[in-house]
C-alpha cells in the first residue's frame, strides 16, 4: 500500500531497461508502479527487480528489511491508466520505434496528473517529436539510463525544443536523488553518448561484415585494456534489436552511411538479438550470464582507432551545440567506463596524422560520415576545447 507520504513513479516497460530504472526509483525511496503489455513481462521485470535487490543484501549495500520494504513499494500492472493516475514522473522505457513512443506519451498525457513530468528512455529518438504528441511539451524530456540502469553512474537529460527551465531542473533533482550525475543535452540524434559512439560501433559492424577480425580477439583486446565490456558483447548486451532501429533512425536524421549492417540485419531476421535472446553475435550462458572470452589470445588491433573516430564525433556534437565539452567528457567517461573523454584526449594528439587516419578510414570503408571535422583538418580547435 503506498504511503500518502510517498511520491508515485511510473514506468512504462518492464523490459531490460525498464525494470532497472524502476528499480532505481525504489532506491531512491519512490512508490514504483511497474507497467507493460501482459502479465509475463510485468512478472519477470519484478523477479528481475527482486533478485538484483537480493545482491544488494548480501553485499551489504541494503538490509533484509530494507529489501522486504522497497518490494512492499513497487506494484505491477498491465492497465497503463492505473500506472498513470497519481504519478508525478512516467518514465517510458520501450523498444526504438517513434510512433510507438508517441502513442503511450498520447495516453500517457490522457492519464497521468497535469503537473506531471513525461520522459523518455529512448537513447537516440527526439524528445520535441515525442513531446508534440502530447499537450505539455514543456513538461517532456529525456533520461537516458545506460545499461545496467541500477549500476549506471550518470543520466542523460536531454532538453526538448519546448522543455521548460523547472521540467529540467526536477530532471537534475530526480537524477542526484539517484546518487547519478547529470549531464545536460540538446535535442539531436544520439544526444551525447549513442552520438559519438554511433560512428565507433559503426566502424565494428563494418569490421564484422568483412571478417576482419573475430569478435573475441577484439573484446580480448579491450578487456586488457581493462575496459568492462568489449564493444561486441556491448551490442549483443544493448540487444541488437535496438541497434538495428537505431541504426536505421540514424541512416534516417544524420546520414545514410549509418544504415544497418548486413551482419547485424541478418541477426535481427533470425531472431538472434544478443543476451535477451539467448544468442546474437555470441551465445550467452544460461541465465543471461556473460559468455567467456579467451584473454590469452587478443586481436592485433589498435583500440585507440575507436577512440579517433570518437574524437571527430565529439567535436561535432560541440560544434552543433548539442553539449558543452565538460559534459561531453564526463558522459563518455560515465556511460562507457573509458579511462578518458575524448577532449582529454585531443590536447596531446598530432591533428595531422588524426586528420589523415580518418581520411583513410573513411576511404576504406566508403563511409563519409568517417571524415575528419574541418576543425581537425585546418588544425583549429576552439580555446574552448581545452578541459
Amino acid at each position: 500500500m503506498k504511503s500518502e507520504k510517498m511520491k508515485k513513479v511510473s514506468v512504462i516497460g518492464a523490459g531490460h531497461m525498464g525494470h532497472g530504472i524502476a528499480e532505481v526509483a525504489l532506491l531512491s525511496d519512490y512508490f514504483v508502479s511497474l507497467c507493460d503489455i501482459n502479465e509475463d513481462i510485468v512478472a519477470k521485470g519484478k523477479a528481475m527487480i527482486d533478485w538484483s535487490l537480493k545482491k544488494f543484501v548480501e553485499k551489504s549495500k541494503i538490509t533484509e528489511k530494507r529489501y522486504k520494504k522497497l518490494l512492499t513499494n513497487l506494484e505491477t500492472t498491465i492497465d497503463l491508466e492505473r500506472a498513470a493516475e497519481n504519478t508525478i514522473l512516467c518514465i517510458e522505457a520501450v523498444p526504438e520505434r517513434l510512433e510507438l513512443k508517441k502513442d503511450i506519451f498520447r495516453k500517457l498525457d490522457t492519464f497521468s496528473p497535469k503537473h506531471a513530468i513525461l520522459a523518455s528512455n529512448t537513447s537516440t529518438m527526439s524528445i520535441t517529436e515525442i513531446g508534440d504528441a502530447t499537450q505539455r511539451p514543456d513538461k517532456v524530456v529525456g533520461l537516458h539510463f545506460p545499461p545496467p540502469a541500477v549500476l549506471a553512474q550518470v543520466i542523460e537529460i536531454v532538453r526538448g525544443d519546448k522543455t521548460s527551465e523547472s521540467t529540467i531542473k526536477f530532471a537534475i533533482d530526480f537524477t542526484e536523488r539517484a546518487g547519478k550525475v547529470p549531464i545536460i543535452s540538446k535535442d539531436s540524434p544520439g544526444f551525447i553518448c549513442n552520438r559519438i559512439m554511433a560512428p565507433s560501433m559503426l566502424l565494428i559492424q563494418l569490421m564484422l561484415d568483412r571478417k576482419e577480425y573475430t569478435p573475441a580477439k577484439i573484446d580480448a583486446a579491450a578487456l586488457n585494456m581493462g575496459m568492462i565490456m568489449g564493444p561486441y558483447e556491448l551490442l549483443d548486451y544493448i540487444g541488437l534489436d535496438v541497434v538495428y532501429d537505431s541504426s536505421k533512425y540514424y541512416a534516417e536524421r544524420l546520414s545514410v552511411d549509418y544504415s544497418p549492417s548486413q551482419t547485424i540485419s541478418k541477426l535481427v531476421e533470425k531472431n538472434k538479438l544478443g543476451r535477451k535472446t539467448g544468442e546474437g553475435i555470441y551465445k550467452w550462458l544460461p541465465g543471461g550470464k556473460r559468455p567467456i572470452i579467451d584473454l590469452s589470445d587478443p586481436a592485433d588491433f589498435d583500440l585507440m582507432d575507436l577512440m579517433r573516430v570518437q574524437i571527430n564525433e565529439a567535436v561535432k556534437v560541440l560544434e552543433e551545440g548539442i553539449a558543452t565539452v565538460q559534459d561531453i567528457d564526463i558522459g563518455m567517461k560515465l556511460h562507457y567506463h573509458n579511462p578518458w573523454g575524448p577532449f582529454e584526449l585531443v590536447e596531446n594528439m598530432n591533428l595531422g596524422e588524426l586528420s589523415r587516419f580518418l581520411d583513410n578510414l573513411a576511404e576504406t570503408y566508403g563511409k563519409e560520415v568517417f571524415r575528419p571535422h574541418k576543425w581537425i583538418q585546418d588544425k583549429t580547435l576552439p580555446e574552448r576545447i581545452k578541459v
